[in-house]
């Protein structure tokens, strides 16, 4: 459903106030499981490990607090920063400060450094106002090397060689003066962080942030104020980072400029990656890799307790592990045993528990989507365990917001487009054309061998060239190709479909309108006379008016014509009047799949636009 374009006052208005209570409400039940799984964790890491494990465990726990806010802003909000490790010393700076000169209190220095750190974020966040990418991770590499160099001056001219030096901390009387008192609070404070940007994500704050980074334009013509977002996302982790900053100066007792390098700002990227940037859970386990690893293998291979051999090469053996954990993720590893235990699980669920409907089991699907996860060259899933099937001579339509995974999905049924650096990382995507009874797995074809077997695939942007006029346009798609008949299908039979090409034969494809684009590339999906045709984005700039006469000419292509229809779309109405079943998604997954009726509208409204929908019909809101 195309949302108009509202103001700031509008955007905020008390429609937003239901926040998906269903996002809410899920983010409730699961919370006693993973507060029991981090409990039981932690606690298991707290008996089995002396003081020097511990002292190991804690700076995982501070470095993770910091990973999940660096993911928070890169992977969710799309802001480039170089700035962590900075913004650490200047928390540690903080702590010092209110600590040790003004004798507060450390929880009180806790919400102070917070406040401190949500300022300095949002002081961080103004070279966005006019930069982005690579320019503005060079802003945050210049505010890396203020806090740094003035961190310098300032020791020297305190005469502070050692950095300032911080006092016990303690909490209502209990002192934190060993590791084993240390742990419990850094693993409560690292469990909160996690579950307040957990709890974030299904606010409206969160998927404004997903949506900035997603798609930035389709944000400000939502409403979206840009640059109060970023600068809130900017704001947010840095006061994480100054927490876990003040935490560690008060741990270790002190607080020094060159208790960090540029590096370990490096290290903070290179963790997000590793556990797949934008992921709460993977930033955690990327901290545990990168902070914990050299350490343990010091501790377990150095010091005299292994071979000379072992001990004199620790520099080398960790870059070995290093590179070993690199390569499993760039393979996607992780995911692929998830995938498989899934699906081991499903095979061995009993016959009884799951009985097929009729429909499918009269009704064989001609496509068959099973299991299927897409990720990208820069690690990015967008995809993540779909499975749908589509029937002979049936329309189904995928639906959701902006990276909900829609095209990823259709993408990975018709082929990658080169150079996006998509790929299969598990599933199958079998076709079985109507002509044959054999099924073709269609996952290690290109987007040239899967057209060959008929289906055509309409995209989103770039569906039509320029300088061809209409008619050539309909000449070479009806012209008879390699290992495939010419169409039975005529020019006349083409423009009496979509009449409003008739009249614009000579004109060149570049001067059409968007309506009349949209209608040139179904009419040269039919004429190759595809047996399944793939929409991506039916009514991407399309008027309203265009789009209220699109669906009779949609239903009479998976009717008339080919023998399957699927389309990605965000116009639910659409979709719904166009297809026989509708599928949901959202963060990559599968959230819904049922026939396409009114009934469904409020599900598809509620998980969709993230709120209850708004029972007034006549201005459609996102």
């Amino acid at each position: 459903m195309r949302r108009t374009a509202t103001t700031p006052a509008e955007d905020d208005a008390p429609i937003a106030r239901p926040v998906s209570g269903g996002r809410f409400r899920r983010w409730t039940s699961t919370f006693p499981r993973r507060l029991a799984l981090a409990a039981v964790v932690l606690a298991v890491i707290f008996l089995i490990s002396g003081e020097h494990q511990q002292s190991i465990a804690i700076t995982v726990m501070v470095y993770a607090m910091c990973a999940v806010a660096l993911t928070v802003l890169m992977g969710w909000a799309g802001q480039p920063s170089i700035m962590s490790a900075g913004l650490l010393v200047a928390g540690g700076y903080c702590a010092a400060l209110l600590g040790t000169w003004a004798g507060l209190p450390f929880l009180l220095v806790l919400v102070l450094v917070l406040v401190a750190g949500f300022g300095f974020g949002l002081l961080a966040a103004l070279p966005a106002r006019r930069l982005g990418g690579i320019y503005l991770l060079l802003s945050t590499l210049a505010i890396f090397y203020l806090i740094t160099n003035v961190g310098n001056y300032v020791q020297t001219v305190e005469k502070a060689y050692a950095g300032f030096t911080l006092p016990y901390a303690s909490i209502l009387g209990f002192e934190l003066d060993s590791p084993s008192r240390w742990f419990p609070v850094c693993a409560i404070v690292l469990f909160g962080v996690y579950e307040y940007f957990r709890y974030l994500r299904t606010t409206r704050i969160g998927r404004a942030w997903i949506l900035l980074k997603e798609h930035p334009d389709a944000a400000r013509v939502a409403g979206v104020r840009v640059q109060a977002y970023i600068g809130t996302a900017f704001a947010t982790t840095t006061a994480i980072h100054f927490v876990a900053g003040a935490m560690l100066a008060y741990f270790i007792g002190s607080a020094s400029y060159d208790s960090v390098t540029l590096l370990d700002s490096v290290n903070f990227i290179v963790m997000i990656v590793l556990g797949r940037i934008g992921s709460l859970p993977g930033a955690i386990v990327g901290a545990v890799i990168i902070s914990a690893v050299p350490p343990l293998i010091n501790t377990f291979f150095g010091s005299g307790n292994a071979s000379g051999f072992v001990s004199d090469n620790l520099l080398a053996i960790e870059l070995i592990v290093f590179a070993l954990i690199g390569i499993v993720v760039l393979l996607d590893g992780p995911h692929r045993l998830l995938a498989a235990l899934r699906r081991r699980r499903r095979e061995e669920r009993p016959a009884g528990g799951r009985v097929p409907s009729p429909e499918v089991t009269t009704d064989p699907a001609m496509l068959a989507v099973r299991d299927v996860s897409v990720t990208y060259a820069a690690g990015e899933q967008a995809v993540v365990d779909v499975s749908m099937k589509l029937a002979d001579g049936s329309a189904t339509a995928v639906i959701g917001r902006n990276g909900a995974g829609k095209s990823s999905l259709l993408f990975a049924i018709v082929g990658f487009p080169p150079g996006s650096g998509g790929r299969i990382t598990s599933g199958t995507v079998t076709w079985t054309p109507p002509s044959t009874s054999r099924p073709t797995d269609l996952t290690s074809l290109s987007i040239t061998e899967r057209c060959a077997l008929g289906v055509v695939f309409v995209p989103a942007e770039g569906k039509v060239f320029d300088e061809l006029t209409v008619e050539e346009h309909l000449r070479e798609a009806l012209a008879p190709r390699a290992g495939r008949t010419g169409s039975t299908t005529s020019i006349e039979d083409l423009l009496e479909i979509f009449p409003a090409l008739a009249g614009r034969l000579r004109s060149s494809a570049g001067h059409l309108s968007g309506g009349e684009r949209q209608q040139l590339a179904l009419a040269a999906a039919i004429a190759r006379s595809a047996e399944l045709v793939v929409i991506d984005e039916a009514s991407l700039g399309l008027s309203p008016v265009v789009i209220s006469s699109l669906a009779p000419v949609l239903r009479r292509v998976s009717t008339e014509f080919a023998r399957g229809l699927l389309i990605a779309e965000q116009d639910p109405r659409l979709a719904i009047a166009a297809t026989d079943s509708v599928v949901l998604m959202d963060g990559g997954r599968a959230l819904h799949e049922s026939a396409a009726d009114a009934q469904l509208m409020r599900r598809i409204e509620s998980v969709y636009l993230g709120r209850l929908a708004d029972p007034t019909p006549p201005v459609s809101r996102r």
